[in-house]
């Protein structure tokens, strides 16, 4: 049976930045990650019949315990590799198959042998044997040396726990005669201590060991508290918390005493228990109860397509699938909000309620967006912080803070402080009188105290801090500030100004730190020598791309680079990534045809060479019919095709960290 994973947060961030490329995942677990071993055994845990499987790729049930994917799915397909992780079990499988992934997880499984002997399903140990005959057959299909390298460099997903505690300890006498529940919790820990060195033994050195789910909110938990009102079992959810207690300690004692070991715990209990008692912040309107059947007690068999007349039409509104385990959409979730800070790259409409002709909400600009509707962004739709949002299960689009269509409930899981024109430096941001980064960093403590008299202390507490923060800025202050006015290159040479603006960002960065902020992504700049408006005034380099201003560029990214390195070694508990735009935006220009594109150097608005804010407008003559022929949109910003290839390719080799 599972628990809930929730794609394991905090994932890769220690990996990304110490190691190469993850060639491999190699799971371990239970129903929360099984893919259909259970499928080939001799048990009455299955899922390979309908409902299950009913919103997967194929349509068809796996052998999966939800509607759809289970999180290791999801992690694979973030890190590049296969959409899916397939059963090592399963027979339509190849070791070509399970070179770049497998699952050795079996539903119903656990830490101790005899929570497996409940239900007849594959015991840890013998997960583990498994494993070792993959490791033969993958070194007789790749060769010793690469089928090594995959084995070091794999990342190991470790998923189990729950079962422990709810199929076997609180159902069966013989463990509590045996343990108190103290005593039976460092039983576990001793085997899980034995398992994490067998698989180092055998070669393993990256894992993500997940923590329990408040375990007491399962809706077959609840469904039999009834003296309670079918509320969450309390003293479950206590066992969790002190169980993942001692699991973090667990790993950090473990990353001290195995060299070279790069373990993470991933705790699911935070986001997850936000979810349970804030449904609606996330788009649920279910908590209590599961999709399927009554959604009380029904899973495997008893969760049916034949006597389940009750099961829910779409699962996306219900935080469980089946009495155990969560719908896909749950599966999805990684962050409980996105949060962004920046200028016209990632504004979705705050200069609308500025006075500042820098704006966008006019047609054309959205003509593509959901309802043809301008709202402010610049660009014919989605920015990409709307793709990164959906990418981490929350809504496709990001609000702005100042637009008051919306309300605290909307902002709760993702808003936009962001505001186009703006730059690190007062003096970008005073050009075109928008909305300087110091302010931004206000409206964000306005938005921390509506946050807490909304959520609770507790709660708002934690989205503050699991929650991703976007840096999206820095352009503006060298093309419409240092290459534009006078004033700072007249006190700077260019890499002092550079310099300067590293200052400001770090003083940024450390502020947000101190309200609460952990998990923050630093944008780079793009090669802003190429932008449309730049090459029209290259008369006399052909109209090409400004390559002093892309040295400049790529000067200032790595400044920005080093400075995620200092303040991850300075802050404690920081992850600080460094998101670089740069080279697949340049492999775009420099290869259009690979990613789909026919036009690089002018924009598809109006003429498309100097046209941007109001200069792009219903009137312009000249603008194109199909803007995904087009890298940009107006001679300054991408189109909505081009944000989507950037955010996935900055989604899968370096947001990843936090999946």
């Amino acid at each position: 049976m599972s628990r809930l994973l929730l794609l394991l947060l905090l994932l890769f961030t220690i990996f990304t930045l110490t190691s190469a490329k993850i060639p491999a995942v190699i799971v371990f677990g239970d129903s929360s990650v099984d893919s259909g071993n259970n499928n080939v055994i001799k048990t009455l845990l299955k899922s390979n019949f309908r409902p299950y499987g009913r919103d997967f790729l194929t349509g068809q049930p796996t052998g999966r315990f939800s509607n759809g994917k289970v999180p290791p799915d999801f992690i694979s397909e973030a890190f590049g590799l296969k959409p899916t992780v397939p059963a090592y079990l399963d027979p339509a499988f190849t070791i070509a198959d399970f070179a770049t992934g497998v699952c050795f997880a079996s539903a119903g499984t656990g830490f101790d042998n005899s929570t497996s002997d409940v239900l007849n399903v594959i015991p840890l140990w013998k997960e583990v044997e498994l494993f070792k005959e993959y490791q033969r057959k993958l070194r007789g299909y790749l060769g010793n040396e690469k089928a090594n390298e995959v084995i070091k460099e794999a990342l190991y997903l470790v998923s189990l726990g729950t079962n422990d505690f709810l199929e076997n300890y609180y159902t069966f006498p013989h463990r509590r005669l045996q343990f108190s529940i103290q005593q039976f919790e460092d039983f576990l820990l001793d085997l899980a201590r034995n398992f994490i060195k067998q698989l180092y033994h055998d070669g393993a050195r990256k894992f993500s060991f997940t923590g329990l789910p408040p375990m007491g909110c399962l809706p077959l938990e609840r469904a039999t508290n009834v003296m309670s009102n079918f509320d969450c079992v309390d003293k479950y959810n206590l066992v969790a918390l002190e169980f993942n207690n001692k699991l973090e300690a667990f790993v950090s004692d473990l990353n001290t005493q195995l060299p070279g070991l790069t373990m993470i715990f991933s705790n699911p209990y935070p986001i997850f228990y936000q979810i349970i008692t804030n449904p609606y912040l996330f788009g649920y309107e279910e908590a209590g109860k599961a999709c399927c059947g009554t959604g009380t007690f029904e899973m495997s068999y008893l969760c049916n397509d034949q006597e389940n007349s009750f099961t829910c039409p779409d699962a996306n509104k219900y935080v469980f699938w089946d009495a155990f385990h969560p719908t896909q959409k749950t599966n999805q979730i990684i962050v409980p909000a996105v949060i962004v800070f920046g200028d016209s790259s990632v504004d979705a409409g705050n200069n609308n309620f500025i006075p500042t002709i820098a704006r966008s909400n006019f047609f054309p600009y959205g003509r593509d967006f959901a309802g043809g509707k301008a709202t402010g962004r610049f660009s014919n739709g989605r920015i990409p912080t709307d793709f990164i949002s959906e990418a981490f299960g929350l809504k496709p689009t990001i609000p702005a803070y100042l637009d008051p269509a919306y309300n605290i409930s909307d902002l709760a899981t993702g808003l936009t402080f962001a505001s186009a024109g703006t730059g690190y430096d007062n003096a970008t941001s005073n050009v075109l009188s928008v909305i300087p980064l110091w302010k931004q960093l206000e409206y964000y403590k306005e938005y921390q105290a509506k946050l807490t008299a909304y959520q609770g202390s507790s709660t708002a507490n934690e989205t503050i801090k699991e929650a991703l923060y976007v840096m999206s800025l820095g352009t503006n202050d060298f093309l419409e500030n240092y290459y534009t006015m006078p004033g700072r290159s007249s006190q700077y040479s260019i890499q002092q100004y550079q310099d300067f603006l590293v200052g400001i960002a770090s003083g940024f960065i450390e502020k947000l730190y101190s309200l609460g902020a952990r998990k923050i992504s630093l944008g780079g700049l793009p090669p802003m020598g190429c932008l449309p408006l730049e090459r029209t005034r290259n008369v006399f380099g052909g109209y090409d791309c400004l390559e002093s201003y892309n040295n400049v560029a790529v000067d200032f990214n790595n400044k920005l680079k080093a400075l995620t390195v200092k303040l991850n070694r300075d802050l404690p508990g920081i992850q600080l990534v460094f998101s670089n735009p740069y080279d697949v935006l340049m492999s775009m220009i420099k290869k259009p045809s690979l990613y789909g594109f026919d036009v690089t150097s002018t924009a598809c608005c109006a003429t498309g060479m100097f046209e941007m804010g109001y200069a792009c407008n219903r009137e312009s003559m000249f603008t194109c019919t199909d803007a995904n022929k087009y890298i940009f949109w107006d001679s300054f910003h991408p189109t909505q095709k081009t944000n989507q290839l950037v955010s996935s390719y900055v989604v899968k080799n370096v947001l990843s960290q936090f999946l």
